[in-house]
C-alpha cells in the first residue's frame, strides 16, 4: 500500500468519523440532554433560585400593605423604597428564566445545529486544508461549549460562593412576613396608644409610636436591600462573569488570534 493510498484512506477514515459525530450530535445528544444529571441539577437549582426570588417578592408586597397603618409622611418613603425594588425582582427573574430557556431549550439546539455546523467546517478544512475552514470551526466550536456548560458551571459557582448568604436572605423573607402577619392579626388599627400597645407585645419589642413602628420597617428595608445585592450577585454577575470566564479561556487555549495570521500569511499555500 502506497503512502498516497494510506493517505486517502486516513481522509477517509476521519471523514466517516465526522459524519458519525454530525449525525449522533443531531439525532442522540440534541434529544438526550435534558436526562443527563448536569442539565436536569442545573434546572432544579434555577427553580430553587426563583422560588427565592418570588418569596421575597411577596415579602416587599406583604409589607407594602402593612405600611398602609402608618400616616403618609412615614408611609410614603418606605413605599417608594419598596417600589424601586420591583425592577430588581425582574431583572432576577428575567436572568433566571434565560438561563432556564438555555438549559431546556437552547442547549438540544447547540447539539442539533451548532455543533453540527462546526463539525462540517472541520470536515471541509480536512478535505480543502483551507485555514478559514479550520479556524471558523474552531470558533463555532468553541461557542457551542461555552453555550452547553455557562449555566451548570455558573450555577455550581452561585452555590458554592453565595451558599453561606443564602440564610440571610431566607431569614430576612421569614422576618418580614412575620411582621405583616402580626400587624395584620391585630384587629384594631386605629394608630392610638392601644393599637401601639398591642404592636409591642407582637412584635416583643418596645414600640411606642409611629416612629419606632418606621424605624423597625426602615431596618427591615435595609435587610432587603443586602439581601437583592446578594440574589444579584448570585443569580444575575456570577452568570454573566462565568459565561465572559469559559470564553476568555477556550480563546486562550485555541489562540484564534494565531488563526487570523495564519489566513493572512499561509492561507493560500
Amino acid at each position: 500500500m502506497t503512502e498516497t493510498t494510506t493517505k486517502r484512506w486516513g481522509l477517509i477514515t476521519k471523514a466517516l468519523l465526522m459524519v458519525f459525530l454530525i449525525v449522533f450530535s443531531y439525532c442522540v445528544a440534541s434529544a438526550k440532554t435534558e436526562n443527563l444529571p448536569v442539565f436536569g441539577g442545573s434546572v432544579e437549582t434555577l427553580e430553587e433560585a426563583k422560588t427565592t426570588v418570588m418569596g421575597i417578592a411577596g415579602a416587599t408586597i406583604a409589607m407594602s400593605v402593612v405600611i398602609t397603618f402608618l400616616p403618609d409622611d412615614y408611609a410614603t418613603p418606605l413605599a417608594d423604597s419598596l417600589a424601586d425594588m420591583n425592577k430588581y425582582f425582574i431583572l432576577m427573574l428575567g436572568m433566571i428564566m434565560f438561563e432556564k430557556l438555555l438549559v431546556i431549550k437552547g442547549v438540544p439546539l447547540v447539539f442539533r445545529f451548532v455543533i453540527p455546523v462546526a463539525l462540517i467546517l472541520l470536515l471541509a478544512y480536512m478535505v480543502t486544508k483551507r485555514e478559514f475552514f479550520k479556524a471558523l470551526s474552531l470558533k463555532i466550536f468553541t461557542l457551542a461549549v461555552v453555550l452547553v456548560l455557562v449555566v451548570p458551571c455558573g450555577t455550581a459557582l452561585s452555590e458554592k460562593i453565595c451558599a453561606e448568604y443564602m440564610p440571610y436572605v431566607e431569614e430576612t423573607v421569614n422576618l418580614a412576613e412575620d411582621g405583616a402577619e402580626k400587624v395584620e392579626g391585630i384587629s384594631d388599627s386605629t394608630a392610638d396608644k392601644g393599637f401601639f400597645e398591642k404592636i409591642s407585645v407582637a412584635f416583643q419589642s418596645a414600640i411606642d409610636g409611629v416612629k419606632d413602628l418606621f424605624d423597625y420597617y426602615k431596618g427591615i428595608i435595609q435587610r432587603f436591600i443586602v439581601s437583592i445585592v446578594i440574589l444579584i450577585i448570585a443569580y444575575c454577575v456570577i452568570p454573566v462573569l462565568t459565561f465572559a470566564l469559559l470564553l476568555w479561556i477556550l480563546n486562550q487555549l485555541f489562540q484564534f488570534s494565531s488563526f487570523k495570521i495564519r489566513m493572512r500569511s499561509g492561507g493560500d499555500e
